[in-house]
């Protein structure tokens, strides 16, 4: 038996050539009964299970297929709705700094953020407007919740901002109830305080504004709330610890108040007096 078999495999060709011609020539001389058997043998023993596997490989395909542009399409859903998302806390935002504008007495030029400065306690930020927007060291820059910081250097069209919470900023700002007026101050570059007089009026969720010294930020522009409040060392003085209003980490857009400093009309006119005596 095993010599028979080795025969056909080796002549494989010719032993499937004989076997379709004797099924051919046997379902000639059989019967239309017997046709019929050997046709439905062959549907369900070989053409059906190819016929199956077709179908399902066929079917597999469709499904990945269907699957891919799915994904690409739900891709394409999630941009558009982020983008959306974006875009509506956006015009929220704006919609904050229009009442900025209409309400300050200042001209303003709205500018962007294009900047950090890549420490973890970020103390100056670049932003985009410079000597062509007219924009000049020592102007105050404000956001939607209160003052940001002032310009210290100038290019064409950019500018690098000095934020209210680099320690060396030291800003002069005042309790807007009572009038105490004094120094920012911080010893962590963390928490800021103002250090008052023991007797001074000055409670918590008081609001803390800039005092107008210094020549450089107007009067009045929001700085934070009283945090806490606890005596120094020396009795004689308090410290009034300050939570700022801005988030200096999420600043976007912006405003240069287009303000020179005054102790520059100071000094003009010094030079003007000066100038005058010569004569």
């Amino acid at each position: 038996m095993r010599w028979i078999i080795e025969i056909i495999i080796a002549h494989r060709n010719i032993s499937s050539l004989l076997l379709t011609v004797s099924l051919s020539l046997a379902m000639i001389s059989a019967g239309p009964e017997a046709q019929s058997k050997v046709i439905r043998y062959l549907n369900f023993s070989l053409y059906y299970p190819a016929f199956a596997t077709v179908s399902q490989i066929t079917r597999f395909g469709n499904v990945y297929s269907e699957n891919t542009r799915l994904k690409h399409e739900l891709a394409q859903t999630n941009a558009r709705l982020h983008q959306i998302e974006d875009q509506s806390i956006e015009n929220r935002r704006l919609r904050g700094l229009l009442g900025v504008i209409e309400d300050s007495p200042y001209e303003l030029v709205p500018v962007r953020v294009v900047a950090y400065d890549p420490s973890h306690l970020s103390k100056s930020i670049v932003v985009s407007g410079g000597k062509n927007h007219d924009i000049v060291p020592f102007m105050p820059l404000v956001a939607e919740h209160g003052a940001v910081g002032k310009v210290i250097q100038v290019m064409s069209n950019i500018s690098l901002v000095q934020l209210l919470r680099d320690p060396f900023s030291r800003t002069s700002v005042m309790c807007r109830r009572t009038r105490a007026v004094g120094i920012m101050e911080t010893e962590n570059s963390r928490d800021f305080f103002i250090r008052m007089r023991s007797h001074e009026d000055v409670h918590t969720a008081d609001t803390i504004v800039t005092a107008g010294l210094g020549g450089i930020y107007p009067k009045g522009l929001l700085v934070g709330t009283v945090s806490k409040i606890s005596d120094d060392k020396n009795s004689l003085f308090k410290r009034v610890y300050i939570n700022f209003t801005v988030d200096f980490g999420k600043l976007e857009e912006l405003f240069v108040i287009r303000l020179a400093p005054q102790w520059s009309a100071f000094r003009d006119e010094l030079d003007s007096l000066k100038i005058k005596h010569d004569k």
